[in-house]
């Protein structure tokens, strides 16, 4: 379940000595009053605005300035605009060209169809009118420069790096030429020891080790290889020349997810080695989105969470630490929000959980909208918040 709020009355500021943008902000609003509101809220850190009055006027601005001088970020507000003149904006928005531009949505309802746009689109977010004061922190963050690690895509010709321990010379040769002419990238070590020393200061996909070999055998370094936490995520298989059960469960047991041998066809060897090469190409873009996915969370204002059926929180963006006064490094994972954050009614008279409308909507996977409610402030205050809750 997710869970999102926004703080009702305006309160905590973020940083107040933010670096001016230099490119300007497209302010796009029906109401000449709200233009000019947005635009003094704006003043401060972004100076430059150009303001337009309707969706479509917006689109023609857009495909007809060129890149070098189009804006720094779009602020868009959805009240007074019917659903089919604010779709022809927003398809175009997703084009590539445009995927720089920094969008915050203006509304006084969170629809899902546009929470659901500024997930699947990057440098979104979603806003309400009763929070438009946040409306220059929103840009800012979403202005801010993606971290490398956010990249989504793991190219599929991507090499994989193979760690290849064997005590055989002859062994160590002849895999180490065949996975390189599968386009791997390989390294070898001789004994458990050097592998795991090599392992501790390069970055391996994937490691083959030799299950009988002079000092660790194989399934002891698949063990301190899934303990370690810098090798934890890496991917073991076992090369061995036996068929022996007690080799074949001792490898598994270990961690390796392939008990490979040495007198099989080169075919299957290399029909294995390719399955695990997807595996962690899926992995490594599963990472990948939850990264990005962790930028989206943490550049939106509204505080967002996330729960498992008891209620206990899975994930909590910046602005729920920040919009509760939880500091950065309160423990929040695993709490229950209940007891956190809704504990009680307004009047501070217990809120049991058996009766909480949110604690319910947790435990049975209902969505709820729009709820106005109090949460409680880690210092002890009731901060009055509208909530929603989605599976």
């Amino acid at each position: 379940m997710d869970g999102s709020f926004q703080k009702i009355d305006p309160g905590l500021r973020p940083e107040e000595n933010a670096v001016p943008a230099v490119a300007p902000v497209l302010v796009i609003e029906a109401s000449l009053t709200r233009q000019h509101v947005l635009r003094r809220v704006l003043a401060g850190r972004f100076p430059q605005t150009i303001l337009c009055r309707t969706p479509a006027v917006a689109a023609e601005m857009l495909r007809q300035t060129n890149t070098a001088e189009r804006s720094a970020a779009i602020l868009l507000g959805l009240e007074e605009v019917p659903p089919p003149y604010i779709d022809e904006l927003l398809a175009l928005l997703c084009r590539p060209e445009f995927s720089d531009l920094a969008v915050v949505l203006l509304t006084h309802n969170a629809a899902p169809a546009l929470v659901n746009w500024a997930a699947r689109r990057a440098r979104s977010a979603v806003l309400l009118w009763e929070d438009f004061t946040d409306s220059a922190d929103c840009l800012e963050r979403l202005l801010a420069p993606v971290p490398a690690e956010a990249e989504t895509s793991v190219p599929e010709n991507e090499s994989i790096r193979v760690l290849l321990v064997d005590d055989s010379r002859t062994v160590r040769a002849s895999y180490a030429r065949l996975l390189a002419e599968q386009g791997y990238v390989v390294e070898v070590a001789v004994h458990a020891e050097e592998a795991f020393a090599m392992a501790q200061t390069r970055t391996f996909d994937i490691a083959i080790i030799d299950y009988f070999m002079p000092g660790e055998n194989g399934d002891v370094l698949c063990r301190r290889l899934r303990a370690d936490p810098r090798t934890a995520n890496m991917t073991t298989a076992i090369l061995t020349g036996t068929y022996l059960d007690q080799v074949i469960q001792d490898s598994l047991k270990a961690g390796a997810v392939e008990c490979m041998f040495k007198n099989e066809a080169q075919e299957l060897f290399v029909a294995r080695l390719a399955a695990m090469s997807r595996a962690v190409r899926i992995r490594k873009s599963v990472e990948a989105e939850r990264s990005r996915l962790a930028g989206i969370l943490a550049s939106v204002g509204d505080g967002v969470y996330g729960v498992n059926a008891a209620g206990q929180i899975t994930f909590a963006n910046p602005a729920v630490r920040h919009i509760l006064g939880y500091p950065a490094d309160a423990l929040l994972i695993g709490q229950v929000a209940h007891r956190l954050f809704h504990y009680a009614h307004e009047d501070g008279s217990a809120n049991p959980d058996d009766t909480c409308l949110l604690q319910n909507a947790y435990a049975h996977g209902e969505e709820l909208r729009s709820w106005k409610t109090v949460f409680w402030h880690h210092q002890g205050t009731a901060v009055p918040v509208e909530c929603t809750v989605f599976p």
